[in-house]
């Protein structure tokens, strides 16, 4: 074969890849085929033994990193809730109707670091909820004398995704029915030194949380697995 023959080949093949790379691209998204979400209703502000408290001064925002946050997702949520013996645990949720990669940047891993704290600790965690398994990340992270337990996850359209190349495969997946998935990030924490009582807390407080949901709602917020 000379080098004419070589370039026309690899021409076609660079245009049968591109050709297949259009074919493939999704245009229907997931989230319009299924009930809206609300994320203001949808997550009650009074579930369990916890209550939003209305008022709250603990929760450190960046301005500037809360405007680039809302901008990219369909919406967030944050708030703080209450138990009646008194302890406090923060919520925050950022969904987008269109999964994308921009949901990274809203991973204690980033968000935190950008906000002054100190990553101390992160480990993969498996949540117990309602009878299935939730796979997590939990984060220890500090600001001066504050300690900040966290545990967080990830779904995409209704699978849990714990890694990069994970989500890749289940958006591929989706791509190959047309469709684009959506995104949610999960995030509990507590201000608390002690880490071992801030996570059994926060272990609590996501089954309560979770089974609160309306269910046709569930799968999105903790994966297919907790839909019933």
């Amino acid at each position: 074969m000379n080098v004419t023959l070589k370039h026309v080949v690899l021409l076609v093949m660079m245009l049968l890849s591109a050709g297949a790379g259009i074919a493939l691209r999704p245009t229907i998204l997931l989230a319009d085929e299924l009930p809206a979400i609300k994320l203001r209703t949808t997550v009650p502000t009074t579930f369990g033994d916890w209550q939003e408290q209305s008022v709250v001064s603990a929760q450190i925002v960046d301005p500037q990193q809360k405007a680039v946050i809302d901008s990219i997702y369909s919406e967030t949520l944050s708030r703080t809730y209450v138990n009646s013996a008194g302890y406090h645990i923060m919520l925050s949720v950022a969904y987008g109707k269109n999964q994308s990669d921009s949901l990274q940047l809203h991973k204690p891993d980033i968000c935190y670091p950008a906000q002054g704290f100190t990553l101390l600790k992160k480990v993969p965690f498996t949540l117990v909820v309602l009878g299935n398994t939730i796979p997590a990340v939990r984060i220890e992270a500090s600001l001066g004398q504050r300690r900040e337990p966290l545990t967080y996850w990830t779904v995409t359209g209704d699978h849990v995704t714990t890694t990069g190349l994970s989500k890749k495969v289940i958006e591929l997946r989706y791509a190959m029915s047309n469709r684009i998935p959506d995104g949610m990030l999960v995030r509990v924490s507590s201000i608390d030194s002690d880490t071992v009582s801030a996570y059994a807390m926060q272990e609590k407080f996501v089954a309560s949380m979770l089974e609160s949901i309306p269910q046709h709602h569930r799968s999105r917020f903790g994966g297919g697995s907790i839909a019933n």
